[in-house]
């Protein structure tokens, strides 16, 4: 009698797995329509915001090189504003270095004719922009401060601001070095002010009920985008930049962007059809979604350390492709859907070549080689799961050395589980 040739351990499960992988094909198709599904074709807003804008004393510019630097260069940026018919935000300190912004008529008629032409939106810039952070903390002026002070600089601002160029109301304010706290949030919506605009972190709920719109990248980076061709087709993308990026600085070389280049940029904008560069609260006024909820679900993108992220190129990981751009809800949603599918796609596709690989050495070695290699491979990827655990845990960004592997000898693993589980229940049905 010839005895059947019953296929046992993994030659056993492999036929099913085989068979069970033809119901994943549908699953695929549907990853690959999410991954090459058009966007919707809308605008990209761009906001300048220029920061420190502040008064000099009287003369000052006539015998300090620097301060004359500042302001010449500060005019020739407007200049150029003017001649490609776009509007920026100018973040104005009401009082700094004991100068009140009163005291400078110069900037004060700057200002008021960029209002009076639609291409200059005021932003209040705290007050004196002094440092009042405890050593060792996050520097601002005025987080971690009491309400009262707080209310006193942000209040005697606004009024410094709106008596000198002739406003009724500022709505947008800019915290000194990008901080602040609840104390402040709460003295914005009580004063008047409807708009926050800081960086991308430290926002708190406090700020519900204020529009939202963190600065999100810098001159030097809107360049190099521009230059590439890959601005977003819906977005937001709010461009910091400071004196130094106008005038060389001492100490701050890296910065420098200078006058020409800045031409250049807003010469390349000004012929792009879905740009539109606007101002804070003509921004506010287009995007009704700029809220808190926004900043947190958007910014959620930026914090995944899943184990299998970096199974993907650097730039498909979710959010790096946009960290310069502040994308809407939808677009955000859409982003870390395709990511999760073109993931879990390739995932699936690294345990499958795992199974031919075990399937293939299964036909050409031993059982007792077999067995010492899945125990290998097993001991392998718990130890690469280990060290990824570690590494997410100190908030550092994992592989694909390590994940891609692991995904491969994942395979191993469950093939030397199921082995065990069948040797199981036949040890115990001979016991019995």
């Amino acid at each position: 009698m010839i005895p059947s040739m019953q296929p046992t351990g993994t030659e056993c499960v492999w036929p099913k797995l085989m068979t069970n992988s033809k119901r994943l094909l549908p699953a695929l198709l549907v990853f690959a329509i999410l991954l090459i599904s058009p966007s919707a074709v809308g605008s990209t807003y761009i906001v300048f915001r220029y920061d420190d804008f502040s008064a000099d004393q009287p003369g000052v510019r006539q015998t300090d090189a620097l301060r004359r630097q500042i302001w010449q260069a500060e005019q020739k940026i407007d200049s150029l504003f003017e001649k490609y018919d776009m509007s920026y935000v100018i973040a104005i300190i009401p009082k700094a270095n004991g100068t009140s912004f009163t005291e400078d008529p110069e900037k004060i008629e700057l200002i008021k004719q960029g209002i009076t032409a639609g291409r200059i939106d005021v932003a209040q810039h705290g007050f004196s922009h002094t440092n009042h952070a405890p050593q060792g903390h996050i520097r601002g002026e005025f987080r971690e401060r009491g309400y009262k002070s707080q209310l006193r600089d942000i209040t005697s601002g606004k009024e410094i601001l709106c008596s000198s160029c002739d406003l009724v109301n500022i709505t947008t304010f800019v915290p000194p070095y990008n901080s602040w706290d609840d104390n402040t949030a709460t003295i914005l919506k009580q004063t008047g002010f409807t708009i926050l605009s800081a960086d991308r972190f430290f926002y708190y709920k406090s700020a519900k009920g204020l529009t939202v719109i963190p600065c999100t990248t810098r001159l030097q980076k809107l360049e190099t985008v521009v230059n590439e061709g890959s601005l977003p087709e819906k977005g937001v993308m709010v461009v910091l930049y400071h004196p130094e990026d106008i005038i060389k600085l001492a100490g701050r070389e890296d910065y420098f962007f200078g006058i020409v280049r800045f031409d250049r940029l807003l010469d390349k904008l000004s012929v792009m059809p879905n740009i539109k560069v606007v101002t804070l609260q003509r921004l506010a006024q287009k995007c009704s979604d700029l809220t808190i909820e926004r900043y947190h679900r958007a910014n959620k993108l930026y914090g995944h350390r899943y184990f299998w992220k970096k199974l993907l190129p650097k730039h498909l990981w979710p959010g790096e492709q946009n960290h310069e751009f502040y994308l809407s809800l939808d677009e955000y949603s859409k982003s870390l859907l395709h990511w999760r599918a073109a993931a879990a796609g390739l995932a699936i596709g690294l345990f499958m070549i795992g199974l031919c690989i075990r399937y293939l050495l299964s036909l050409i070695l031993t059982t007792r080689w077999r067995f010492w290699i899945d125990i290998i491979a097993s001991l392998l990827f718990f130890l690469s799961v280990l060290k990824e655990i570690q590494v997410i845990h100190k908030g550092y960004h994992i592989t694909a050395i390590s994940a891609i592997p692991a995904f491969l000898m994942g395979s191993f693993v469950l093939t030397l589980l199921v082995q065990t589980a069948r040797n199981t229940i036949r040890w115990t049905k001979l016991a019995i």
